[in-house]
């Protein structure tokens, strides 16, 4: 499942790049591959209850591991603001309405499309946060954008359908929500450490998702059977809780342009994982499509690597004048 959590650069110049790797093939993996397991699940429960359910496991997972690392602590107050906002738009909102959109939808294509997200942040943060609109920024957006429009290609989708187009709306509209926490995030001066926010990022959402799900789903209708709970183990416990905490290590151990290949990996994942096994063929515009969306990832990322690079050598040259 997409990345749960706070966005965090990592700022050491020294990368751990053995253990990074390890980190990052680990959550590509099974973040690709819990799409599958997600779609698999919705079939024995429906998707508001399954989400809290995941949640409440994710969340209980992580206190563990921050109790496990001893970094647990209450939140700083200036930090609860932007503890709430992830834990409502990048949590809650986000994973809900993936996994709603994903009840009409191939898991492969939702992949895809949940993955959209870096795209949505470049003219994001131009205008909220007066980053600038470079040229590299512009086209690796706009190949992002043509990916999305061949997923979406009127002459190829069903209109006849029912909710053709319901779940990718959803599904865009869950990246969109993500966008507006990071920039939230990117504004926010930390006074905690990243991972010991992130349970409580957690417990807010599910503050809000039980009380939701049971008033809006009848939680007798899910089939508690055995691979079900093997299914919402795996969808909670390792894709909502410990993913998060090495997808943290993997960022804190590599280079930014690094993690952003790790933003096309997953989707590939995800690809490869729902047609083995959920038996999927994914048509020639969703290929096209998610090579195009994985190129302007890459092309962002480098972007930004690029800036980090420039901003880092005038920290240096200041300090050498001074």
């Amino acid at each position: 499942m997409p990345r749960p959590t706070v966005a965090v650069a990592a700022t050491n110049t020294v990368y751990a790049w053995r253990s990074g790797y390890l980190l990052l093939a680990f959550t590509a993996l099974t973040w690709g591959i819990n799409f599958p397991i997600m779609k698999m699940g919705l079939g024995y429960s429906p998707p508001l209850l399954y989400t809290t359910l995941r949640m409440i496991l994710g969340t209980i997972t992580m206190f563990v591991i921050a109790r496990f690392l001893g970094i647990l602590r209450i939140p700083h107050r200036t930090d609860i603001p932007v503890v709430i906002s992830v834990g409502l738009l990048q949590n809650m909102g986000f994973i809900t309405l993936v996994t709603i959109g994903m009840q009409f939808m191939p898991a492969g294509r939702a992949a895809i499309l949940a993955y959209t997200s870096p795209i949505w942040v470049v003219p994001a943060a131009a205008i909220f946060l007066g980053e600038r609109f470079t040229l590299p920024r512009a086209f690796g957006t706009g190949l992002g954008l043509a990916g999305l429009m061949a997923i979406f290609n009127p002459l190829t989708i069903d209109w006849y359908a029912p909710c053709t187009l319901m779940g990718g709306g959803l599904i865009l509209l869950a990246t969109l929500l993500w966008t507006t926490g990071l920039i939230h995030v990117r504004r926010h001066k930390w006074h905690g450490d990243v991972l010991s926010l992130i349970p409580w990022q957690l417990l807010s959402s599910v503050f809000l998702l039980i009380p939701l799900s049971l008033l809006l789903e009848d939680a007798s209708s899910i089939r508690w059977e055995p691979a079900f709970l093997v299914n919402i183990f795996v969808s909670g416990a390792l894709a909502s809780g410990v993913c998060v905490a090495a997808q943290v290590g993997a960022i804190r151990s590599l280079p930014a342009v690094t993690m952003s290949l790790s933003s096309a990996a997953v989707p590939a994942v995800g690809l490869v994982s729902s047609a083995i096994i959920l038996g999927e063929r994914p048509g020639n515009t969703d290929i096209l499509g998610f090579c195009l969306i994985g190129l302007g990832i890459l092309l962002v990322g480098l972007a930004d690597w690029r800036h980090a690079r420039f901003l880092a050598s005038r920290v240096r040259v200041d300090k050498c004048r001074h």
